[in-house]
Order: C-alpha cells, then structure tokens, then sequence
C-alpha cells in the first residue's frame, strides 16, 4: 500500500513539473522568433560645395573602407575624395586617364575602384600611392559617358561590373583576368538601362536593381535565386540610384527620394523611415547609400552636395 502511493505521488510531482516547464518552453521559443527591432538615428550631415579637393559639385555615387573612411567619385570635377567618418578631407586626386568616375567601391585591403563610362573601364587605385599606382581594367564594351557602370567586390576578391547598356555583368578575378560574362534573366536586348546598379553581399550573393524597382538576388554566376519586391500596399522603390547591401539588410530609397525602405536579404521587411526632415519635403531624385562596417548608414544628398550620416541601431 505504501509503494502504491509513493508511485502515485512521484507521478504527481513529474505531471506538475512537466505542466510548468512546458508553458515555459513555448515563451522561449516564441521570443527566440520575435524580430529584433532596428531603427535610425540621425547623427549629422557635412560636405561643402566646390570644384576643388575636398569639395562636392555632382557627386554621384559613394562607399566606405573597413576603417569607415568616406569615398566619393565626382563625374564634374574628376576628383576621388577621401573623407574621415565625420567629413575631415583625408585625401582629393584626379588622374588624366579618368574621365568620367561614376560608381566607386572600395575592397577589404584599401584599392579604390572606379567605373569610367567614357572610357569603358575601371581604374583601381592601389592603397598607399592613390592617384599614381594604379591599373586599368578594360571591358569589351562601347564606352559612353551617357552609360552606366556599376563595380562590386566580393571578399575573395571577385570584380563585378554591370554595364547598364549592354545588360551585361564581367567578372574578373583578382587577377584582372576576365572569368566569365552572363547576362540578367528576363533581358531585353531592345530595353535600354533595365538593370544596374550592382552590389555584393556579404553572403556570396549578387543584388541587382532593375527599372521596374525590384532588385534581384543572383548567385555570381549569374543565377536567379529570388526577386526582391515592396510589399503590396508599400510605393515603387528606386534600386537604379543606388541601394546599399549590408550583413543581412538591404537599404533602398523610395521612388519619391524621400522614404527609406530596411528589408532583409530574404525580403521581409525591416523598417520604413521618413528621411524628409534631413533631405526635404516634395520629390527629388533617390540619393546613393552606402552603409559602413562601424553601423553607419550614408547618404548622398547630391542636390546640396553633403552626405548625411544615421546611425543603425539594431
């Protein structure tokens, strides 16, 4: 009689520990599946106008180096400006082979590259001598300041230009050398700038605007992996003015220039934030981003020739 109701209360206790435990488990895991908020905090602008070193007249695009350090390329001027994180010039040259810098990126040991449309090719400034060692890489294609071309570097030190007119991506190795070319799926040889700009991500992928406002995730091959949209109810984004790709995240401006769109590389949504109270209120052309490794997002407000700076806050 004893070991039945030792039995019977031992059965008890495992029924109430198991009917606490068990509320406890499924709290866990629905906070380990609770999306970790972001948000951004304004921190400050800086720039001047200018055709001189140090001094913005038509910047058009932007990148940061491992350290934070700003790079602008300024088609008007022929400068490569080097910036410190709070806008100290650090560094202006021009080179007369370069005659119209449009896309810059920079890569995890210094070398600046930069798209020269005019002359169909990219120039790559080495670290320590910017603006005398430096190598140009020449692509098969018709050089055009009217066209676009867009650089990516990936950490093994794969080269992606996208020339917008040709719908066409290069890759070369580090190297130099010319691996391979592979055109977007869904092409048309008779539509004109549909894709571009290109970016890297840190996940080996490749992301790619296009001019419907959808930016598509390939493999560096060239494969379509999946496209990435607004949601229903969210306006047209603007990828061809230049998104920035970032960890996990993808930053890419409104079509109205104005509204910031967070999505992860996934496509689900992050965050959408009004940048107006910086930029300005009516519509106005999709600024540049770059987002550096010290968790800065960067904007290029060409208009009124600044950057602006937000911290990202995970």
């Amino acid at each position: 009689m004893l070991n039945r109701i030792s039995s019977l209360g031992a059965l008890l206790i495992v029924i109430c520990i198991l009917s606490i435990a068990g509320p406890g488990q499924t709290e866990t895991h629905a906070l380990q599946q609770k999306p970790v908020g972001l948000a951004l905090e304004y921190i400050g602008e800086w720039g001047s106008q200018g055709d001189g070193p140090g001094e913005l007249q038509d910047p058009a695009s932007i990148a940061a180096d491992t350290l934070g350090n700003v790079f602008i390329a300024d088609p008007a001027t022929g400068f490569i400006h080097k910036f410190a994180p709070r806008g100290k010039a650090l560094l202006s040259f021009q080179q007369d082979g370069l005659k119209h810098p449009q896309s810059i990126a920079v890569d995890r040991d210094g070398a600046i590259y930069v798209t020269d449309p005019a002359r169909g090719s990219v120039f790559i400034f080495f670290p320590g001598g910017e603006g005398n060692r430096y190598r140009e890489l020449r692509l098969k294609t018709r050089a055009s300041a009217s066209n676009s071309l867009s650089v990516a570097v990936a950490a093994d030190g794969l080269i992606h230009v996208f020339d917008a007119d040709a719908s066409k991506c290069f890759t070369f190795n580090a190297r130099l050398r010319l691996e391979r070319t592979w055109i977007p799926p869904g092409s048309n040889p008779r539509a004109t700038k549909a894709f571009g700009p290109i970016e890297n991500g840190k996940d080996g992928f490749l992301y790619l605007g296009n001019s419907s406002g959808n930016i598509l995730k390939l493999t560096r091959e060239g494969h379509l992996v999946t496209q990435i949209a607004p949601g229903e109810n969210e306006a047209k984004w603007n990828p061809t003015a230049g998104f920035a790709v970032s960890n996990n995240e993808i930053f890419v401006m409104d079509s109205n220039g104005r509204t910031l769109h967070v999505v992860t590389t996934d496509g689900n949504p992050r965050l959408d934030m009004d940048l107006a109270p910086q930029l300005g209120q009516g519509s106005r052309p999709a600024p540049p981003l770059a987002v550096s490794p010290q968790h800065e997002l960067l904007v290029l407000d060409a208009p009124e020739h600044r950057v602006l700076g937000y911290r990202i806050n995970f």
